[in-house]
């Protein structure tokens, strides 16, 4: 099978001239210049970064391309020389009310540079004044003070220690002009990124005793934003799936991305500033740009997060193995769409038709038939997402109703349920489901093990004294979880005695 290169789409594009399935680059694309510095290559980058790029050129808004710095030695760049920068995209998922699959030829990449063979390469962008903006996605350990970095290293090891280094090459160069300050846009999944990312630039400067004019360069003339990224990206296909994509195609694809259709990026920030800057954040309304975007990240972390956390355990135990299996069965998918909409969204002091909106694409994306999301896997630190996503909403609710949620106390129930370890190998705990054996893959096996000897569900005093010493155990809980012990305490019991789908079926309309 061929790989995919600029001769093969030209040939590919008479092929497939009467399809509206795949969307190829125009030639002309191919001849724009360099415009951004990308730090990483992964497939959250490829996903959502190259896409608007790619989207912004096919708009006219940016005609612009991207160098990548590969910061591992993961063989990508490779794999971008020898396919020409080219990649697919294919954008999967569940949207207007019926499945959708689409294919995009990505032509936003320029090259793709291994900082540790070609560190003075990368270097010389800092000298190309159209280049004017840096994204990265590092993974989170990536924004981490490395104190003993060396800025003159060949590559520095740290993210904060290349960036320091590039950033001061573009102030060499420039003589520091106000006019070459660059736009920094992280991605990486951690709270205020951006703001932390510029305090470890600022003390790497510092460590490294760098000119104060250097320092005062960085401070007001680069800015560095706060994001929240959200669009589910897998990674790397499975075999399976990736022969099944190669052959639909026609050709062999090295950094076939696979996503979901629901794309957004948040940036913190003066609107006109960074249209000015980066116009090709112009290109889709998937990129949001606020003053503030703690309201996105609220929503996100309730709806999103906290939806999937809630009825994770409920699914599990009504025989369901994936999240698009839970929408399609009739009992949980009424049970998630009404947690969200009747006992989650009320509690969120954020617009609520922002929410509302946000929620119905939140329910599509869980529709999705092509994202196979193991429930298992979404259990994996059952408690502490509990406490993180779900805590504040149960304290919410509760003091703007007065009464607890009938439906996440049913959610909370589950989960105690789904954490009761039955099996304990060395330091390895296990459920049981149909006499079968699941991991419980949570720090707090070893308490919840101990909780849980010698209760009998049949027993309503047991069962409230399970809910009790879970929910009062202070170490798991950043609210006060005590209000719920009662109506808790009913629904773990009633699961006991009448199932678990009995039992959401009487809570759902």
């Amino acid at each position: 099978m061929p790989i995919l290169s600029k001769r093969l789409i030209a040939s590919k594009v008479r092929q497939f001239s009467d399809r509206d399935d795949i969307q190829f680059p125009d030639p002309r694309f191919f001849r724009y210049p360099n415009r951004i510095i990308q730090f990483g290559s992964g497939a959250l980058l490829r996903g959502l970064i190259q896409y608007f790029a790619d989207e912004a050129n096919r708009q006219n808004l940016f005609k612009g391309r991207v160098v990548i710095v590969n910061n591992t030695r993961s063989g990508r760049s490779q794999h971008f020389s020898d396919q020409d920068g080219l990649f697919t995209i294919c954008e999967e998922g569940y949207s207007e009310g019926k499945a959708q699959r689409k294919f995009y030829i990505n032509s936003s990449v320029s090259k793709a540079l291994p900082a540790y063979e070609h560190w003075n390469k990368i270097l010389d962008c800092a000298h190309n004044e159209a280049i004017t903006t840096i994204v990265s996605n590092t993974t989170e350990i990536g924004i981490t003070l490395q104190e003993d970095d060396d800025l003159s290293g060949d590559p520095p090891q740290s993210f904060p220690g290349k960036l320091t280094a590039f950033l001061y090459e573009r102030y060499q160069a420039f003589a520091g002009l106000p006019r070459s300050g660059m736009l920094i846009i992280p991605t990486e999944l951690i709270i205020d990124n951006g703001s932390k990312l510029r305090s470890i630039v600022l003390k790497l400067i510092e460590i490294n005793e760098l000119e104060d004019e250097f320092r005062q360069w960085v401070k007001q003339n680069c800015l560095f934003c706060n994001t929240l990224v959200d669009r589910i990206i897998p990674g790397e296909p499975s075999e399976d799936k990736q022969a099944e994509l190669e052959e639909y195609l026609g050709f062999q694809d090295e950094l076939l991305t696979v996503s979901e259709i629901y794309r957004f990026l948040a940036i913190e920030g003066d609107q006109e500033e960074l249209y000015r800057r980066a116009p090709f954040l112009k290109v889709d309304s998937g990129v949001v740009i606020d003053e503030d975007i703690t309201p996105y990240r609220e929503r996100k972390l309730r709806i999103l997060n906290g939806g999937h956390t809630i009825s994770v355990a409920a699914g599990f135990l009504c025989g369901l193995e994936t999240v698009d299996e839970c929408m399609q069965d009739e009992v949980m998918g009424k049970f998630i769409s009404q947690v969200i909409h009747k006992e989650i969204i009320p509690t969120l002091e954020s617009d609520r038709s922002a929410a509302l909106e946000f929620a119905n694409d939140v329910l599509d994306r869980f529709r999705n038939p092509y994202l196979h999301h193991q429930l298992i896997n979404i259990s994996l630190q059952y408690t502490s997402k509990m406490n993180m996503r779900n805590g504040l909403t149960f304290e919410r609710y509760f003091q703007k109703n007065g009464e607890p949620p009938k439906r996440m106390c049913a959610g909370l129930a589950a989960y105690l349920l789904f954490s009761k370890p039955v099996v304990r190998e060395g330091d390895d705990y296990y459920g049981e489901f149909k006499e079968e054996k699941y991991p419980i893959n949570d720090d707090q096996a070893a308490f919840l093990y101990e909780v849980w000897q010698e209760v009998n569900l049949a027993s309503e005093e047991d069962a409230k004294e399970v809910v009790r010493k879970v929910l009062t155990h202070q170490p798991l809980w950043e609210h006060d979880m005590s209000p719920f012990i009662e109506e808790t305490s009913l629904y773990l019991k009633r699961f006991n005695d009448k199932g678990v789908r009995r039992v959401l079926a009487s809570l759902v309309d």
